[in-house]
């Protein structure tokens, strides 16, 4: 062959450049990963044989660590990509227990219309061949996949032009190779192979959708700060691309304007509740695109989005990490990871988010972000009734501590320490001072203001708690946290009707997201509408089976009337093993009953085990029967709610 041949491969409507790493559907490209490519080459180059998984990712990914999965999800691109299962098409056979086997057949030649042509037939041995000349093609046994890349069994004949075909391939890879490791990693045009700049402009929003506009900036700052992680890599600052906002521009003349090497463009579609993405990286020293990818998720998968583009990114900049850095980036990398789970509020998701958190941190036992999440997933624990506070409320605080001992800036700790402060510690002064400072190191955390407001309203200081909240609802359009959370903030206001119709727009997107109608409940009953409230509670309950909304439920009985059934509850509460039950919230049943002496008498349990609700006790509209006692007075000051 000359020094100017071109190898391909050929199968279906597709054909592969091997050369130029290029796949062709009837002469359309067909967008695929670097790693996606990878694996069709080595399917394909093996065609009939059985490839084992643990050989295809040491091929594929022969210098890093990937578990499995890595492997399943890209066969599952790769046969999206190539169509499988459309009119009966089938390329990739899994074969149970061993691994993976190209199935189609292929044909193999050098440059168009030359006389380099070999035919591979599924399951069966190419050959090289004579132009006009047919070839037969027999079956080959294939031994066990134990490991090895390929495993097959040959005839003496067939293994005698093996070993003469593999002598010129070594020469040919040899040569290959030399050359390579002479001109370095050079680009066409002689520029360095790694990307070492970046400009990630602002994704555009194609529907023009003011909530996809917000997962537009969210996902072009993630990434920015994502790709901020890498040491080798500078990356322009948000502050600078923004400029570019709205503007169709040629990515070659921003490149020049900001002198980077590479330039990484999105497209951000919303379709009901899920995301479709499209993201480009562009090499504009070689004005070629590197990769490009398409993702679809589920809104509340958001964080998984922004760790799957970063990951497929870090990735397709070919750079050359040490040992230390790689271990940084999958520290990371798990920490998004524990930030999705910890968003989805549930008894599994807290509980998985401590375990990636925990993972990370022992990559990196300095890894503050990492720290910070664990206290909020602990904090969270003992807010959805999972943990008793003297469980969970030490480890977070621990966890909270130690990341500000690396950090005393990060805002995440910060607002993990003061929610802390708020709800265990009684500690006003050290709370609101802690929520101000996380609030000033980073503006645009929404947990801080959306804690915050919680402080302010169980201060009385109702008009300061709704602005908080509406800016946590702000920065987090979408969150059902942080709007759910603005409609009992509205609820404890006293302001029902407004608490009312929010939560019911809520509710009209998502109708199994309890926490609405835990508030929407709370303000039909102050506005006198037990029937509402009770059907708003006993669809709470079935969602959740929380303690929580079990005593909402007893509570409006109470009220409306229904002692028994309010007994009822008291008795199955009492009965509760798997789920911590709030003395506050078993108190509130028996002021709702009218038995005052039982009310104070679970208070002061609830005192003894510092429960997190007993600081809404002075604007509680449910313990309004109570204020004129005494007792109540006292309990005001001891908790530090009163001077």
């Amino acid at each position: 062959m000359g020094e100017h041949s071109k190898h391909f491969y050929e199968f279906g409507r597709f054909r592969i450049n091997s050369g130029a790493r290029v796949l062709l559907r009837d002469q359309e490209i067909v967008q695929l990963t670097p790693k996606v490519f990878d694996i069709l080459l080595a399917l394909v180059e093996n065609s009939g044989q059985v490839i084992s998984k643990d050989g295809l990712m040491k091929k594929v990914w022969p210098d890093s660590f990937v578990e499995e999965g890595n492997l399943t999800q890209n066969i599952s691109l790769l046969r999206k990509a190539l169509g499988e299962g459309q009119n009966g098409n089938q390329y990739i056979e899994t074969v149970a227990r061993r691994g993976y086997r190209f199935v189609a057949p292929v044909r193999e030649s050098w440059d168009e219309g030359t006389d380099h042509v070999r035919d591979k037939a599924p399951h069966g041995e190419a050959e090289i061949v004579e132009p006009g000349k047919t070839v037969s093609h027999q079956s080959d046994s294939v031994g066990p996949a134990d490991g090895g890349f390929v495993e097959y069994v040959t005839t003496g004949a067939r293994r005698h032009r093996q070993v003469v075909v593999a002598c010129l391939l070594v020469l040919v890879l040899a040569a290959a190779g030399t050359i390579y490791f002479i001109n370095g990693s050079k680009s066409v045009d002689g520029s360095s192979g790694a990307i070492e700049s970046i400009a990630v402009l602002p994704f555009v929003n194609e529907a023009s959708d003011t909530d996809a506009e917000y997962f537009s900036d969210e996902i072009t700052e993630s990434l920015i700060n994502n790709l901020s992680q890498l040491p080798k890599l500078r990356v322009v600052p948000r502050s600078v691309v923004l400029n570019y906002k709205g503007r169709e521009s040629d990515p070659r003349k921003i490149a020049r304007d900001l002198n980077v090497r590479a330039v990484l463009t999105g497209r951000v579609h919303r379709r009901g509740d899920t995301l479709s993405i499209q993201v480009d990286l562009i090499d504009v020293a070689n004005v070629s695109q590197m990769w490009g990818q398409h993702y679809d998720h589920r809104i509340s998968d958001i964080l998984l989005v922004q760790e799957d583009i970063s990951r497929d990114i870090f990735e397709n900049l070919r750079l050359k990490l040490s040992v230390e850095e790689q271990k940084q980036l999958e520290a990371h990398s798990l920490y998004l990871k524990g930030r999705n789970y910890w968003n989805k509020r549930t008894e599994d998701g807290l509980l998985q988010g401590i375990e990636y958190f925990r993972k990370a941190i022992e990559i990196d036992q300095n890894y503050a972000q990492a720290y910070a999440g664990l206290a909020d997933c602990y904090n969270m624990l003992v807010v959805y009734g999972i943990n008793q506070p003297r469980e969970a409320f030490p480890k977070a605080k621990e966890a909270a501590t130690r990341a500000l001992s690396i950090d005393g800036t990060l805002a995440e700790a910060r607002t993990s320490l003061a929610f802390i402060e708020h709800r265990w510690d009684w500690a006003r002064e050290d709370a609101e001072r802690d929520f101000k400072l996380a609030i000033k190191y980073k503006p645009t955390y929404a947990p801080a203001h959306q804690w915050y407001s919680s402080y302010l309203v169980a201060m009385g200081r109702f008009d300061e708690a709704i602005a908080e909240a509406k800016r946590a609802e702000e920065l987090e359009p979408l969150s059902f946290i942080s709007n759910s959370h603005l409609g009992w903030i509205l609820y404890l206001a006293g302001r029902n009707d407004e608490a009312i119709e929010h939560c019911k727009r809520l509710l009209d997107v998502d109708p199994n997201f309890f926490p609405a109608r835990r508030y929407l409940g709370l303000a039909y009953e102050q506005k006198g509408m037990y029937n509402e409230a009770i059907d708003q509670f006993q669809q709470g309950v079935k969602l959740s089976g929380s303690p929580l909304m079990m005593s909402l439920l007893g509570h409006a009985y109470a009220a409306s009337g229904k002692k028994s059934e309010a007994r009822r509850i008291l008795a199955e509460l009492d009965k509760q093993k798997q789920r911590y039950v709030s003395p506050y919230t078993v108190a509130t049943i028996y002021a709702g009953l009218g038995e005052k002496d039982q009310a104070f008498k679970w208070l002061e349990k609830a005192f003894e085990e510092r429960d997190i609700w007993l600081m809404n006790l002075k604007v509680d509209p449910v313990l309004a029967s109570l204020r004129a006692d005494r007792r109540f007075e006292n309990l005001l000051r001891r908790t530090s709610l009163t001077p």
